[in-house]
């Protein structure tokens, strides 16, 4: 009976360490993981009206930010990015470039990494008023992001 009973505790002690792993997530994690071969930022020439134009490329790690980030417009966003990321660390985390008309910049993978995610956004701080923010919805291969004079576009890179 003494047997049965360590082999009975041995059991539920796993099966709760099971269950504590799985609630916080190291067991099942969940997002999409992120596997881009390579990002390309193409700013054309005259784009955001022939002046430079921020980018920010977010990768937003839980559900709770990405109901809240969806809801800023660009502007909004660059004004309360610092303050998102320290405020919420374990929530999001975003890359920065600024491009001027012309230009064109190739991010490679290892720059990105491999995250796991709720959602990608990639906001441009345009002089012109909107939105400005588009959600990635390729989360493999290439993506090619297109500033313009007064929007932008991010698809998959055409094989």
């Amino acid at each position: 009976m003494n047997r049965t009973k360590k082999l009975l505790i041995k059991r539920m002690a796993a099966l709760l360490l099971i269950v504590q792993l799985a609630a916080c997530g190291s067991l099942f994690p969940k997002g999409t993981r992120v596997s881009w071969n390579e990002l390309t930022l193409s700013a054309a020439p005259g784009a955001n009206q022939n002046s430079p134009v921020a980018v920010d490329v977010v990768m937003v790690l839980d559900d709770a930010m990405l109901a809240r980030v969806t809801e800023l417009t660009a502007a909004k966003w660059f004004g309360a990015r610092a303050d998102l990321q320290k405020t919420f660390p374990q929530s999001l985390s975003y890359l920065s470039w600024e491009l001027v008309p012309g230009q064109t910049i190739r991010v490679p993978a290892s720059a990105i990494g491999s995250p796991r995610v709720s959602a990608v956004l990639v906001f441009a701080n345009y002089t012109t008023p909107g939105a400005n923010r588009i959600r990635v919805e390729d989360l493999k291969g290439s993506i090619v992001a297109r500033f313009d004079a007064q929007s932008f576009d991010v698809s998959a890179a055409s094989r």
